[in-house]
């Protein structure tokens, strides 16, 4: 495993490439919590405050393959730079406007603008990983990026309570937009993203959905999203039921911790079998290890089953980008593993919309037979469409 993550690190400039990509995307886990309590605070509205956020995310969603779009057609620093300052003058605005007083109306409409403006710079590092890194350690840069995102969502929310708890609700939302600008400016001056351009065509670019192949794993990704979403909605659940409200953040910080443990031994080995055979048992695998959760009623049993559960989700991520990577259309490469963001926030957003539903007639159990289903469901439809998915017929199967 070492020695992996070794060659991965020894390409000059890719530390600097993943941890400016670390900083850039960190407002992507600040910015839910810091946008909910601002709004919460403004209107004194759980409600309004939801709406707000929901919007954030499904802007994000529908803008995204836009924006990867005109990467693709205009290069990253003309997109990204743009975009990141546009949405640190909306977070600035939406500060000042809760500090006005404005109504609910304005706020939300503000966060789903931000949302739409943000810089998809993980998608653009993906596409980065496959221009720069060989196949010898790309399941490794893959499964990487994959712990870092844990990383983002974890440390975010922590970031903006230790902000919120030391100044106020307003600066956070702030400093939301200074470290977009920050981290997205650091990014694109890493050696390796200013060294490495898209491959421009004369031809008529083509949507990234022309790909079959593409089309083929979005709803896989889609339920895949649907399902964490729904756990993440029923571990606070699960903590409450056994009578421990801060045992909440344990349970979703060991979670993370699980995929963070996963991808990181997921990208140490070495892989004989092919993408497509290796995605359908990730996602059984995704299963399986969530299943447990069913189980649980005390914090005891939950400690363990929500870092088991965690165990398969950036694995799954690495192997979903691996399989995006070989079936983008050229040219569209940006668009492509943005529709994968936007299918994956989609299902997140579903999945926690429908977790929180099935809680009420279900019992605390509810959220994760939902989980387990949606992967099932998600599996059943990779081997459907194994034929669109798999690899080359060169490579050979796990030893």
């Amino acid at each position: 495993m070492v020695s992996k993550y070794g060659s991965l690190l020894s390409v000059p400039g890719s530390a600097r490439l993943f941890a400016s990509a670390l900083l850039g995307r960190l407002p992507q886990g600040m910015s839910s919590l810091a946008i909910l309590l601002l709004v919460r605070a403004a209107t004194h509205s759980y409600a309004a405050a939801g709406v707000a956020v929901g919007g954030f995310a499904f802007a994000t969603a529908a803008c995204a393959p836009l924006v990867g779009r005109l990467i693709d057609r205009f290069g990253r620093p003309r997109v990204l730079a743009p975009f990141a300052c546009a949405q640190a003058a909306v977070y600035v605005s939406l500060t000042l406007a809760a500090e006005a007083g404005a109504g609910a109306a304005v706020l939300i409409a503000l966060a789903m603008l931000a949302g739409a403006l943000l810089p998809p710079i993980a998608p653009v590092v993906r596409v980065l990983l496959r221009e720069v890194f060989g196949e010898d350690v790309l399941d490794t840069a893959y499964a990487l990026d994959a712990v870092l995102q844990e990383i983002v969502w974890t440390a975010g929310p922590l970031l903006v309570a230790l902000i919120i708890a030391v100044t106020s609700t307003d600066v956070a939302v702030a400093l939301l937009g200074a470290v977009c600008v920050t981290g997205t400016t650091l990014f694109l001056r890493s050696p390796l993203v200013r060294a490495s351009a898209p491959k421009r065509s004369g031809h008529e670019r083509r949507s990234a959905l022309a790909s079959p192949e593409l089309r083929a794993l979005l709803a896989p990704i889609a339920l895949t999203g649907i399902g964490i979403g729904a756990v993440e909605v029923g571990l606070p659940s699960l903590a409450l039921h056994a009578g421990s409200r801060p045992a909440s953040g344990v349970l979703l910080a060991l979670w993370s911790l699980g995929s963070m443990a996963g991808g990181l031994w997921y990208g140490g080995r070495v892989w004989h079998s092919s993408l497509a055979s290796r995605y359908q048992l990730l996602l059984l695998g995704l299963m399986v290890c969530t299943a447990p959760l069913i189980a649980a009623r005390s914090i005891a049993a939950g400690v363990v089953c929500s870092f088991l559960a965690g165990l398969a989700i950036a694995p799954v991520f690495s192997c979903q980008y691996a399989l995006v990577g070989r079936s983008v259309t050229p040219g569209s490469e940006t668009e492509a593993f943005t529709w994968v963001s936007a299918a994956l926030i989609g299902g997140l957003a579903a999945g926690s919309a429908i977790g929180g539903a099935v809680i009420g007639p279900g019992g605390v159990s509810a959220p994760f037979v939902f989980a387990c289903v949606a992967s099932l469901l998600a599996t059943v439809i990779a081997v459907s469409f194994r034929e669109r998915v798999q690899q080359p017929a060169s490579e050979t199967v796990l030893d």
